[in-house]
């Protein structure tokens, strides 16, 4: 038994297994139950994606799990692990699910994922290079976005994969469900945000602004092959970055469950606030 304090925290609920730290939170009734798994930030606040998640988690009826990915291990984890990079992230969580999915009786191959800021980028990610084995996924303010673009290598666009990558197969990951949050106050500068004038030309200047652009991306590229958009975008009314934040303000960790699990049916206990739904144009 490990834990890696004090993202995991108590250690008698934390576990490492398949080389990855990490709790798990079984469904009261196995049979049928999906897996959600909540992936942290670059602080590697693994307990706050517990404590958020782990009641909704109950009332959906569904299994979560909150992997920890150390810096030292996985230090390029939003990338899912690039070579010379430290370990693949994404094998990782691979090699952990079907651990667990072994022991618990679900499907490995039947994943909602949500990820908050760093963790969002490697959710957004792992979709591209496994789409097979995700349900759908939801995003929250993530700093920046591999758009589905083969003209630019990886990780700013799908070209130039490092050789060890599965194939990116558009027409796969554009058909996966997803949904992303932003805060509307995500205009603010923050310290952690990925900033240079190629990285800002292409993508925007501020979280919200990026949002927008990837969210216009996918949409452009469904069209593109064919396929029906399946991305949309939610701005969170007053909120900002932090997580704790959105979760307290706008109810965000019961946003991703009802997405995820139970529809678009809102929930008893969420605070009412205006939401707004964007369709946006692709960036030049």
């Amino acid at each position: 038994m490990s834990t890696l304090a004090p993202a995991l925290e108590p250690p008698d609920t934390a576990r490492t297994a398949a080389g990855l730290p990490h709790r798990f939170q079984p469904a009261a009734r196995a049979r049928g139950a999906g897996l959600l798994v909540a992936v942290h930030g670059v602080r590697r606040n693994a307990a706050e994606q517990w404590d958020a998640f782990a009641d909704h988690a109950r009332r959906a009826g569904c299994h979560l799990l909150v992997p920890c990915f150390d810096a030292q291990s996985y230090p390029d984890y939003q990338r899912l692990g690039r070579p010379q990079r430290g370990q693949r992230a994404d094998l990782a969580l691979i090699a952990l699910v079907d651990q667990l999915a072994a022991e618990h009786g679900f499907d490995a191959a039947d994943l909602c994922l949500f990820g908050h800021s760093g963790g969002a980028q490697f959710v957004h990610r792992f979709v591209m290079a496994h789409p097979h084995r995700v349900r759908r996924y939801a995003l929250s303010a993530a700093g920046w976005y591999t758009f589905p673009d083969e003209t630019l290598a990886y990780p700013m666009g799908t070209g130039a994969l490092p050789e060890s990558f599965p194939r990116f197969e558009s027409v796969r990951y554009l058909s996966v469900p997803g949904r992303v949050f932003v805060g509307e106050r995500e205009h603010r500068q923050s310290p952690l945000l990925r900033r240079g004038e190629m990285v800002d030309a292409a993508q925007g200047r501020d979280r919200r602004d990026r949002a927008r652009r990837w969210v216009g991306a996918m949409g452009a590229a469904a069209r593109t092959h064919g396929v029906s958009a399946a991305l949309d975008l939610i701005e969170l009314p007053g909120a900002a970055h932090s997580f704790r934040g959105l979760v307290q303000r706008t109810a965000l960790a019961s946003r991703v469950v009802d997405y995820l699990f139970l529809g678009d049916g809102a929930s008893s206990d969420r605070p009412q606030c205006s939401e707004h739904n964007h369709v946006v144009q692709p960036c030049a």
